[in-house]
């Protein structure tokens, strides 16, 4: 679908009237509706013939079941608006007036399937003439003397393009009709407690609209910490791919039991486990996590078969090279080559229904399982673990473990920046794209600046964590300690600054084995030490407390302990 709007040009007495309709227009063209330029001129030259052919020439761009918001008046009279409008139904069009004077176009008036006014007279006149199709009516929210800038025209740029964009979703035809194949439908949760996080929404629907011809619905699953702003420039997104988008508010406190098991991680995945009774109605759902970025046509996944599986995705790139999940200790028959990332997880809602009801088996299974180190992604491997269809790897591949093959073209591939952050400076070609569509969201103003910063931040904090080891490693009476189990970091850094007799590690809880190449002892051993030693950390030891412990007991960071993946190159395992 098609959306266009009027726009009326040439020597217009009525100055006031053109400045509205072209305020009206351009607001249009920055949402990519398709402009039809009307000339004003003295129609009574005309003949029916020729004024019929002059119409047809501005409605050439129109298609069937397109959508036309048609200023009114045009200042060209009565006769031949009700012509304009007459030749613009004929393609079984929705017609929205934005009508900006008042005008006694009766049959004009009640033919259009909706009629937006735009200042406080002109909705009393329609008020008071009764149209059963004013858009204020059904939408009693706005009101003219809060959101205008003035108390006599809807005049913010802000507030013209919302108007416009809640129009068009009001006029769209619900697309929630599993019959109709050329809709895909993608799901996102979306929980933005700082703000930041719906830019990253915004950058996946961007990626996937620039990969694919086909109609999108996307489905936000959103709680009271989306902004209005971010509403907005989501559903900028989507129209401007004239694809549709819905909001479905979640309440929070529904995932109340495993607050706290996802404290490392955004509530909003979980946000997803509500989407079969959510969308009753729907059979089907492509859901995806907000830092992906889509180098392919979705409608290929679409088209997978999946009426025998609850659910299709793809085997976790990380586990099967580096972690292993605790989970898997409790649940043996889930074996390793098949744990699933859920990062890309196309949904069989209808099967999935009649499984059970997602939400409750999940939290039933976290309130079992508090050692879940993934929460929803254990629990949906567990719960799913015979009932899933797995896909090529293309479809969900890890950045960082990809970003070192710098090819000169991408391949066709889902990337998903899991446990990573874009890197300006990789050069990679992932990297480069993805901050290419990034800047062609409406988040470009800010999200440019922000990105350099928080990029070439990073590379200052890896080069001051350097000069501040400096001193501390030149003092040859100096002994290292070593915070961690012997992963291959700590083994990394071993190699790089030179072992010496006296240094060791230490754990909350001391814990030796005979591969260990240092001795741990319990962290109180700390205590007895001064100004002899310097401390290495990996962060995540003692379940994510080494730093806090250390901070407790009187020593500063980047000071007397430095955090190995902060000094650590990302190829290494350290920080981006």
């Amino acid at each position: 679908m098609n959306v266009h709007i009027t726009n009326i040009y040439g020597f217009i007495q009525d100055q006031e009237l053109k400045k509205k309709q072209n305020l009206y227009a351009y607001a249009g063209h920055i949402l990519g509706f398709k402009e039809m330029g009307i000339f004003n001129f003295d129609v009574s030259t005309d003949t029916e013939s020729e004024l019929s052919k002059r119409l047809d020439g501005i409605i050439s761009s129109l298609q069937f079941n397109d959508l036309v918001f048609v200023q009114l008046p045009t200042g060209n009279g009565e006769h031949y608006d009700n012509l304009l409008i007459n030749k613009i139904k004929a393609y079984n069009t929705k017609v929205c007036i934005l009508l900006h004077e008042q005008i006694e176009y009766e049959y004009i008036l009640n033919s259009a399937d909706l009629i937006m006014p735009t200042s406080n007279e002109v909705h009393a006149y329609l008020k008071e003439h009764n149209y059963s199709n004013v858009f204020y009516k059904k939408n009693i929210n706005y009101e003219f003397s809060m959101i205008s800038n003035s108390s006599n025209i809807l005049s913010s740029d802000f507030y013209i393009k919302k108007y416009l964009i809640d129009a068009v979703d009001q006029l769209e035809e619900s697309v929630l009709n599993e019959q109709d194949e050329d809709i895909i439908h993608i799901g996102f949760g979306l929980h933005d407690k700082d703000g930041h996080y719906s830019v990253w929404v915004g950058t996946v629907m961007q990626s996937i609209l620039e990969h694919t011809d086909s109609r999108i619905c996307f489905h936000i699953l959103y709680d009271e910490t989306l902004s209005t702003d971010n509403k907005y420039k989501l559903e900028m997104v989507a129209h401007n791919g004239s694809s549709k988008i819905e909001f479905h508010k979640i309440d929070e406190d529904d995932f109340s039991a495993a607050k706290d098991q996802m404290s490392r991680f955004t509530i909003g995945t979980m946000f997803r486990c509500s989407l079969p009774g959510l969308l009753p109605d729907l059979n089907r759902i492509i859901y995806l996590d907000a830092d992906l970025f889509v180098n392919r046509d979705i409608k290929e996944l679409w088209d997978v078969d999946i009426r025998e599986y609850c659910l299709a995705g793809v085997v976790d790139e990380g586990v099967a090279v580096h972690n292993y999940p605790r989970i898997l200790n409790k649940y043996p028959e889930i074996k390793k080559e098949s744990y699933f990332n859920a990062g890309v997880l196309y949904m069989n809602l209808k099967k999935i229904r009649e499984f059970g009801n997602l939400k409750k088996l999940v939290l039933d299974f976290l309130i079992e399982n508090p050692e879940a180190d993934l929460p929803d992604q254990d629990a949906l491997n567990v719960l799913f673990h015979n009932k899933v269809l797995y896909l090529d790897g293309s479809w969900n591949q890890f950045v960082y473990l990809h970003r070192k093959d710098n090819v000169e073209k991408l391949d066709k591939a889902i990337f998903h920046y899991a446990a990573t952050l874009l890197m300006l400076y990789s050069h990679s070609q992932i990297d480069l794209e993805y901050f290419r569509v990034i800047c062609r969201t409406p988040w470009i103003d800010y999200e440019m600046n922000h990105q350099f910063e928080q990029c070439f931040g990073r590379m200052n904090d890896r080069v001051n964590q350097y000069q501040n080891m400096l001193q501390l490693l030149s003092n040859p009476n100096i002994k290292h300690v070593f915070y961690g189990e012997e992963n291959k970091m700590l083994k990394t850094l071993y190699n790089r600054i030179h072992l010496k007799d006296g240094d060791y590690r230490v754990l909350e809880h001391a814990q030796n084995m005979e591969s260990d190449i240092l001795p741990c002892k319990d962290l109180s051993a700390l205590k007895d030490e001064k100004n002899s030693i310097i401390i290495f950390v990996c962060w995540e030891s003692d379940h994510c407390s080494a730093i806090q412990n250390l901070e407790e007991l009187g020593f500063k960071n980047g000071k007397d302990f430095f955090v190995i993946s902060r000094f650590f190159s990302v190829d290494d395992g350290g920080f981006i």
